[in-house]
């Protein structure tokens, strides 16, 4: 299946993250064919002339100026038959993994899924959150969102002049961040929104949550690789691979998945992904 080269850099690195962190083989496994769903629903999708869209929308300068993401919910174009094909494919893979009980007589509706996907767009989190134990109804709904924003993402953001852009939020649906990279030291901080895996840059030093300045302290991962910043004036964290030296060995969506173990320790110590 012809996906773009973005989705298949992010497979690539995801089948070598197995052989780097043997001990997650099975979240990858599952990640893997998560994105695997995701991709090829996404790549329908650009047969259907959506990614065509997206190339001919115009780039809203003044709303980037005044601090507005470019994508509208109603733009996305969630019609209830793909959809709700789209949900029922996850759902699938969801059960045996998260062990929850689904009753296909009573699943909702195309247009419940669709009011639950525009909940968390509008949310700004993450589609679906490490540790948290949600609803398979609207974890599905969250997941449905992803090839829609992706796509839109990657016809959108390029065109995007990186210097009107240096919020803590994605420039293109809004998304919080989850994921950081230092590439070198003076350059700023690169942001990864994981909702539609737009990447952009900010300030190198502050909380990219509540803005503070003075209170933020990190933890490294034992081989330095990566850091876990917590601030304890919003009690917000996020996750940033130091890649000043060394580069980066996986791209950034799979990054913040071979990091999970830092999730569960801000997370144990009460510190929030957004």
């Amino acid at each position: 299946m012809p996906f773009s080269r973005r989705d298949q850099t992010i497979l690539a690195d995801l089948e070598k993250a197995k052989s780097i962190f043997p001990d997650l083989e099975e979240v990858l496994a599952f990640y893997e064919k998560i994105f695997q769903i995701q991709f090829g629903f996404k790549d329908r999708l650009e047969r259907q002339e959506k990614a065509g869209f997206w190339e001919k929308r115009e780039i809203h300068l003044q709303d980037l100026a005044d601090g507005f993401p470019q994508i509208r919910f109603e733009e996305l174009g969630l019609q209830p038959v793909p959809l709700f094909s789209l949900y029922q494919d996850l759902v699938k893979l969801l059960i045996p993994y998260t062990g929850s009980a689904y009753d296909f007589k009573t699943e909702p509706s195309p247009e419940k899924i669709r009011e639950y996907a525009r909940e968390i767009f509008l949310g700004k989190g993450p589609l679906i959150v490490s540790g948290a134990s949600e609803d398979l109804a609207k974890t599905a709904s969250g997941l449905v969102l992803a090839p829609f924003l992706q796509l839109a993402c990657e016809r959108i953001q390029p065109r995007i002049p990186p210097d009107l852009w240096h919020r803590e939020y994605c420039p293109v649906c809004g998304g919080k961040p989850s994921f950081a990279a230092l590439t070198s030291d003076r350059a700023p901080r690169t942001l990864m929104c994981p909702r539609c895996f737009g990447e952009w840059n900010y300030n190198r030093i502050g909380c990219p949550f509540c803005n503070d300045r003075d209170s933020q302290t990190y933890y490294p991962s034992d081989d330095g690789r990566y850091r876990l910043y917590v601030c304890e004036i919003c009690h917000r964290y996020l996750k940033t691979a130091d890649a000043r030296e060394r580069g980066l060995d996986l791209c950034l969506p799979v990054a913040n998945l071979v990091t999970v173990s830092m999730d569960i320790a801000a997370q144990e110590k009460g510190y929030k992904c957004y």
